[in-house]
């Protein structure tokens, strides 16, 4: 009797093991199907075995199709003999990085990172493939390429120009110790003032052209801008408007280059400023940013909304709608909020006027606005 307990102790325990080990297996096929990304299952032969639905949502094929390929038929990058060397370096307990280009049904190829390694599977070792498309990170590259390329090529010109406008600025400011007739005067002055605007001009270019360099420190919001206050109500721009400043902390610490981040708030403020009449506020404002360990500057005002066609260009090198801008200012902004970590973003209406926000990463913890 004691045996026959033992036994039917075994095969229920044995039974409640399989159901346990049926249970995981079907929460990881569930997980592996429904995927954002692509998975692949390869024999030694190099035929795909199973695949879940993203992968034949990617590739265009059906499961059964799919079934039917190797992946010389998907790798459009490798020969058939540069797969199988790649293949024979695999090991059991590594994972393999490898970056490729798929092939779809249709034709079309798209980069991708495959996260390959090998698993044991009914005296067989088979290859897990998690594949991911990266052309998004391909383009990211490429126009990190083209920039910096521009950026030699502006600080090439940006130099020729700069040394004879130098020159001729200095022959202009000598001519100002004359005494000129009033019509030569006023050209004089005109030619300085557009000399002076070339030089800022070319000063931006290659400010834009040159990957921001930060000099970090500790720094307190609050503070920083307070500081800056009776400087900006004080710029040509902010006269004869209102500059509103509150923060809902008592203090903000963030890591932030002080002369760039102060470049950034007199830009987005002038910009405001030009954009609403005499008597009008800007309202500039900290608050909690959208997720823990954000801050939130605002700036904001009331001014005609902007439309969208040109709020979605906003930010692009050169693109402007003032008689005068040369479209770099708020580029360069963009720039050194993405060189500190955080983000910039527009909205407009008529209800709402404009608002730029900008969300820098806080060195504190935890954010707590005052009560």
């Amino acid at each position: 009797r004691r045996c026959i307990l033992a036994l039917v102790r075994d095969i229920s325990e044995r039974r409640r093991a399989e159901a346990a080990l049926r249970q995981s297996e079907a929460r990881f096929r569930a997980l592996v199907e429904n995927a954002a990304d692509v998975f692949l299952v390869i024999n030694p032969e190099g035929q795909v075995v199973n695949a879940n639905q993203r992968a034949c949502d990617v590739l265009g094929y059906t499961r059964d199709e799919l079934l039917q390929l190797t992946i010389a038929d998907i790798d459009a990058k490798h020969l058939p003999h540069e797969i199988v060397q790649l293949r024979q370096q695999f090991t059991v307990g590594e994972t393999y990085r490898v970056e490729s280009v798929h092939r779809r049904k249709d034709g079309t190829t798209f980069p991708i990172e495959a996260s390959i390694c090998l698993f044991e599977a009914d005296d067989s070792w088979l290859e897990l493939a998690l594949v991911r498309d990266i052309t998004e990170r391909k383009k990211a590259e490429q126009a990190q390429a083209r920039l910096a390329e521009i950026g030699e090529l502006a600080a090439m010109i940006v130099h020729e120009v700069r040394n004879p406008l130098t020159t001729v600025l200095m022959g202009l400011n000598a001519f100002q110790r004359l005494e000129l007739p009033d019509s030569a005067q006023q050209r004089l002055e005109l030619a300085l003032e557009e000399a002076e605007r070339l030089k800022r001009l070319l000063n931006e270019i290659l400010l834009y052209a040159r990957p921001q360099s930060l000099q970090t420190t500790r720094l307190e919001l609050n503070t920083l801008i307070n500081g800056m206050l009776d400087a900006i109500r004080n710029l040509p721009a902010a006269k004869e408007r209102q500059i509103q400043f509150s923060s809902m902390f008592p203090s903000v610490w963030v890591l932030g280059d002080d002369d760039k981040l102060k470049q950034v708030f007199i830009n987005l403020i002038r910009n405001a400023c030009e954009a609403i009449n005499d008597g009008d506020i800007v309202t500039w404002r900290i608050e909690p940013g959208s997720i823990g360990c954000q801050v939130n500057i605002s700036v904001h005002n009331n001014g005609k909304p902007i439309p969208s066609d040109i709020l979605e260009k906003l930010g692009t090198p050169f693109f402007t709608t003032k008689p005068s801008g040369n479209g770099l200012g708020l580029a360069i902004v963009k720039q050194i909020v993405q060189a500190h970590s955080g983000e910039i973003s527009i909205v407009s209406s008529a209800e709402n006027g404009t608002i730029v926000s900008i969300q820098l990463p806080t060195l504190e913890t935890v954010c707590v606005p005052t009560a």
